[in-house]
């Protein structure tokens, strides 16, 4: 935190062009969520982007951030009226979709270096990078079209505990299924997630152009792609914690970004993401507790 305090007291500019970027990339995430809802369903653009900043602000700071996050957030678009098989099909399928979006991203990347002549090493780092990036995705699909061996640990479970309700597995796998024929919204939706992906290279760029070593928007593309896809090694840190550092310096490296400035940079992704979630934690925590009293209330003093 000290170290994060001088980035932001010595590089305000830096900090600056990463929150700027950082904004729309909410809302583009938040309108990739939205476009999954029915349209008789789907709340505000406003709404869903708070959901979206409670999910990146979990992602950013506590372990295991993106299912915690998304659990949460689907809970809390639950409470604005939304079924909760279908709030958690589309958050489901939104996490899986932006997965699938960042191997595509991650595809373009290894592409352009590539054609920018990598040698051998370079090559390697980058497929290690699409190997990462491929196998979430994989993963992520695989879990939604399998989701029996959940269903009967929660029958076991539920035997203590009646309220878990197993059968809400199977109706959240049907609204998964449904989701998934519905070309137009999932087509929308890796859009939406390709052009939030495409603003972390323009943030990319516009930092290093600011350090003093600039690069062009498809070398940043080249860092931003790998670094993506390399951070995911460390999914169960709060905020992939040094791994993210680390894949920023080794992307940046290949296209000729010397340690230091890429580190600089690094640090200044990691400060905004203190900013922003740090906040997005505390709103969350209070919507929270705004929600239980909500709920006692209507309880009455039975």
């Amino acid at each position: 935190m000290p170290g994060l305090g001088r980035v932001l007291a010595d590089l305000p500019s830096g900090v600056a062009i990463s929150v700027a970027v950082h904004l729309p990339q909410i809302l583009l995430t938040a309108m990739a969520w939205r476009v999954l809802l029915p349209p008789g369903r789907r709340p505000g653009l406003a709404a869903m982007a708070q959901l979206r900043w409670f999910r990146e602000s979990a992602n950013a700071l506590l372990p295991a951030g993106a299912l915690v996050g998304q659990a949460a957030a689907a809970r809390l678009l639950a409470r604005r009226g939304v079924p909760g098989e279908m709030a958690g099909a589309t958050a489901t399928v939104d996490l899986t979709l932006e997965a699938v979006s960042q191997l595509v991203f991650t595809l373009a990347g290894i592409g352009l270096l590539l054609a920018g002549g990598a040698d051998r090493a370079m090559a390697s780092l980058a497929v290690a990078g699409l190997g990462v990036a491929a196998l979430g995705a994989f993963a992520m699909v695989l879990a939604q079209r399998h989701l029996g061996p959940l269903e009967a640990l929660l029958r076991l479970l539920a035997r203590r505990w009646p309220a878990l309700r197993p059968e809400w597995i199977g109706e959240l796998q049907q609204a998964v299924r449904r989701l998934h024929t519905d070309r137009g919204a999932l087509v929308a939706a890796l859009l939406w997630h390709g052009a939030a992906w495409v603003l972390g290279a323009v943030e990319i760029m516009g930092v290093l152009g600011l350090l003093g070593h600039p690069v062009s928007l498809a070398d940043a593309l080249v860092i931003e792609s790998l670094a993506q896809a390399l951070r995911n090694v460390g999914f169960m840190l709060p905020g992939a914690l040094a791994v993210q550092e680390g894949a920023i310096i080794g992307a940046a490296a290949l296209v000729g970004v010397p340690p230091a400035a890429a580190l600089a940079a690094a640090l200044i992704r990691r400060t905004r993401e203190v900013a922003f979630g740090l906040p997005g934690l505390v709103a969350w925590h209070r919507s929270e507790v705004t929600g239980a009293r909500a709920r006692i209330a209507r309880r009455g003093p039975g």
